[in-house]
């Protein structure tokens, strides 16, 4: 059993999801795990991590990976670093670390300093900050991301909530529907995202669609661990 009724963000310490692209070729999985808590320039941070691996179909073609990490500033629920390990078969790895002054609204990759939005997130702390809202039919985020050098803008609603009895007990699911785009709406980048949230505390995501310039792909949640099950 997945045990998802009570969790709380600081118990789940980790999600897996297996993904696949126009409902049929298998793409591989990723986990989400949040590592222990840390330090990071004298502010308490979370750190989470996430990591992808092709499936045994795709490795045939196209044997990639990949690993994510983010420092997520306790108190403001914004990220402070963000690093990225790409490996791709006959090209040199990938790495890429980006430092965050929120304060003064300046990121800086590889030695360059670009101005962002206050309060801007990465692609992990997105969904982090997220789930650490109080959800409501009607309500809207728009959250600034950037990793890279584009400022983008991701602004998710919660269009409805559905109750659903599952073995005699009452399980509630939030459905977010959220389009991602550069703030300064450039019409090629553009992609959309429909999410099913678990009504518990850690607002588990157990099912993730999201529709790009190439088709849609989907991430379902295939396995949970607990703290207190380790």
């Amino acid at each position: 059993s997945l045990k998802l009724k009570n969790n709380s963000l600081t118990d789940t310490n980790s999600m897996r999801f297996y993904l696949n692209y126009l409902d049929i070729f298998p793409l591989g999985e990723v986990e989400l795990r949040n590592m222990e808590d840390s330090i990071y320039n004298g502010r308490q941070v979370y750190h989470l991590r996430a990591e992808a691996k092709a499936s045994e179909f795709i490795s045939l073609f196209f044997n990639a990976s990949a690993k994510l990490d983010s420092y997520v500033d306790k108190e403001k629920i914004y990220t402070l670093k963000f690093t990225q390990s790409l490996v791709i078969p006959e090209k040199p790895k990938d790495e890429k670390e980006v430092i965050y002054d929120q304060e003064k609204n300046i990121m800086e990759l590889k030695g360059v300093k670009r101005q962002i939005l206050p309060n801007t997130q990465d692609l992990l702390s997105t969904f982090f900050f997220i789930r650490k809202q109080a959800f409501e039919v009607g309500k809207e985020f728009d959250i600034n991301i950037n990793t890279n050098q584009k400022n983008y803008r991701f602004l998710a609603k919660v269009i409805e909530k559905k109750d659903y009895d599952i073995a005699g007990e009452k399980i509630g699911v939030w459905v977010l529907k959220a389009e991602i785009g550069r703030r300064d709406k450039n019409p090629r980048h553009r992609s959309s995202i429909t999410m099913w949230f678990l009504d518990n505390q850690a607002k588990t995501p157990i099912l993730i669609k999201t529709m790009t310039n190439i088709g849609p792909t989907t991430a379902r949640l295939i396995s949970l661990g607990n703290k207190k099950d380790d």
